[in-house]
């Protein structure tokens, strides 16, 4: 990135996040699983098998709600180490009226190293390499990889779901000057008392980004001088597209990440070590994030899909029953497990963990009546009474911008 910033001048932020996290020779997800203890971060499936086992029985309602088709498929985007899926197929084998109608179920993930730990969890008995195309199941399910939408099969009705996936799509940044909106970009630090060799800076004039993207809506009317916004298109692409697909072919999708329904202004951050760290300290060696526009992602889906939500994570999982879903488990848990089960109960739930930080959204057919427990939720009433959408949050990682 510094040879292309030398060389070209200083780089989008959508275009650094791209290059940090998915090149493919230095790229953050293309080299080793990044989940877990050891890794930089833990997801909710990886805290509790309930997690993905009561997403597997809302797709089981949803299934249902659109008259029990006979072929269906099941795509999961960003599956990280596969144990959301493993954890969803397990709930779906207790019901074999379902598993029969299910044709397929298609990972899509860039990442080579990821598809063989998401092939093992999901077939340990399977001979996996980093071009592993297919694994079938002991159970005859096959599993397929895609590195992207475009080669997963059109034409049937298919459940998606995407988990902490769009808070990795690139987000470009915007702030709003006396003259208009400038973009936030990134170029090169070469001062000998910088911590890092890159540092944000203000565009001169427009670029062709503020120019496309904040013509999208009258920002003006939003927003103050000071102001800063983020806006990730390609969130905006791929919902459109799975949007676009539930209208062709039927069936649905759940969208679980942490963010907000309205845009921020400074959210971008780094992650290495289960702690925070400078975007700009170490590209390829952290993960970087961004909270994700549920508004934006709701307006993509206009005329081509309903959008229900977002609701809280607490408020969908509490409605999916995982308090009695624990108490089942807890019944055969020794003392350790019961300890665990508690534990992951309450981060999956309680306001102090996830359970207002992350949210659901969920996508159905035109025609469909809206999904259980889709309803107004008065925790996210709460949470979204505490900001506005013209309020510009302060990230260290973006006080300091230079204009070049």
């Amino acid at each position: 990135m510094l040879e292309q910033i030398r060389f070209g001048g200083p780089m989008s932020v959508a275009q650094y996040m791209r290059s940090a996290l998915t090149h493919p020779l230095g790229g953050y997800y293309m080299k080793r699983d990044v989940f877990g203890a050891a890794g930089d971060f833990t997801t909710s499936p990886e805290i509790s098998q309930m997690f993905g086992e009561l997403i597997g029985i809302w797709f089981i309602t949803h299934w249902q709600a659109l008259g029990s088709p006979n072929d269906i498929q099941i795509v999961e985007m960003g599956p990280g180490r596969g144990t959301l899926m493993a954890d969803m197929l397990r709930a779906l084998g207790s019901f074999p009226q379902v598993m029969k109608t299910i044709r397929g179920v298609h990972m899509v993930d860039a990442s080579p190293h990821l598809r063989q730990v998401q092939a093992k969890k999901l077939e340990p008995s399977a001979e996996v390499s980093g071009d592993t195309a297919t694994v079938t199941r002991q159970d005859g399910l096959a599993v397929h990889w895609h590195e992207s939408l475009d080669t997963v099969p059109e034409g049937v009705c298919t459940m998606f779901i995407a988990h902490e996936f769009f808070d990795a799509m690139p987000v470009y940044k915007f702030q709003l000057t006396d003259a208009g909106w400038r973009e936030i970009m990134v170029t090169i630090d070469e001062s000998p008392n910088s911590p890092h060799h890159f540092a944000f800076v203000l565009s001169e004039g427009p670029t062709k980004a503020s120019k496309t993207i904040m013509a999208y809506e009258n920002f003006q009317n939003k927003y103050k001088v000071g102001d800063r916004i983020e806006v990730a298109p390609d969130s905006y692409a791929v919902s459109n597209r799975i949007a676009k697909r539930i209208k062709e072919s039927g069936g649905g999708a759940l969208f679980v990440d942490y963010g907000r329904d309205y845009a921020l202004g400074d959210s971008l951050r780094g992650i290495a070590k289960h702690d925070f760290v400078n975007v700009l300290s170490k590209p390829g060696e952290s993960d970087i994030s961004a909270d994700v526009d549920f508004r934006f992602l709701r307006e993509s889906t206009k005329d081509l899909a309903a959008a229900h939500g977002p609701i809280t994570q607490s408020t969908f999982l509490r409605s999916m029953g995982i308090t009695a879903r624990m108490q089942m488990l807890l019944k055969d848990a020794d003392g350790p497990k019961r300890k665990d089960l508690a534990s992951g109960f309450d981060r999956l739930v309680s306001p102090e963990g996830m359970g207002t930080v992350y949210k659901f959204l969920a996508l159905t057919p035109l025609d469909s009546p809206v999904p259980y427990p889709f309803q107004p939720d008065p925790l996210m009433e709460e949470q979204e009474s505490e900001g506005t959408a013209s309020s510009s949050a302060s990230a260290t990682q973006s006080d300091d911008i230079g204009r070049k």
